[in-house]
């Protein structure tokens, strides 16, 4: 009796050990994803596309809301560079602009989400987004997605920032940037992370600066 009375008790700290291990980890050491963490495989509505797109204090710091209303869908064409062409698999988009400390003429900023019916497709398209004539790659330390590129128009300092995440293609264009990405980055980061947020069944919160500082320490 004395064995089977304390068999129980055991086997519930044994069971509660196993959950608590993989509640911390993936069974390999290695710390397990956070559900806003993980590539986006989602089909958003459109309401939530909107709801994810950073508004003006949400954006890098002097950026806001532009000319288009944040709630404007986007279009099949704003996810390629051939006018009038409709990627395999497009399914539906967010497009808006943001103005730097109110000007319509220098440093503006477009962001563009681009969702796929599967990742095969967001891939291809990706990756013709991504090559293009007149721009350079940028190496940059931060990544965003499981596919980053970072681009630059030497002649005219623009910066274009780009990223995949499962069936969720991101572009961010800024102009007249200097050669400099670090905006496009931030706001990159900060939208892919806004989508997980909103994929987990949260509100997106996240923010440029939050990812600025992120990176910082990277």
């Amino acid at each position: 009796m004395t064995r089977s009375r304390f068999a129980l008790p055991a086997a519930l700290v044994t069971a509660l050990a196993l959950t608590s291990c993989s509640s911390s980890d993936d069974g390999n050491g290695k710390a397990a994803k956070d559900a806003t963490e993980l590539a986006l495989t989602k089909q958003f509505t459109q309401g939530e596309i909107t709801q994810a797109i950073p508004e003006g204090g949400e954006a890098p710091a002097g950026y806001d809301l532009g000319n288009r209303d944040k709630g404007l869908p986007g279009t099949a064409d704003d996810c390629t560079h051939t006018e009038g062409e409709k990627p395999a698999g497009w399914t539906r988009g967010g497009d808006t602009d943001y103005h730097y400390q109110g000007s319509t003429s220098s440093r503006m900023m477009d962001l563009n989400i681009c969702q796929f019916d599967t990742a095969a497709n967001a891939k291809s398209a990706y990756s013709a987004w991504t090559h293009r004539d007149g721009l350079t790659a940028h190496e940059l330390k931060a990544k965003a997605g499981d596919e980053t590129a970072f681009l630059l128009n030497r002649k005219s300092g623009s910066a274009y920032a780009y990223a995949r995440s499962g069936t969720v293609n991101i572009e961010v264009k800024i102009e007249d940037a200097s050669g400099d990405v670090t905006d496009a980055h931030d706001m990159l980061s900060a939208t892919l992370k806004r989508l997980q947020q909103v994929q987990a069944g949260k509100r997106p919160t996240a923010t440029a600066a939050e990812e600025a500082a992120q990176a910082e320490q990277q």
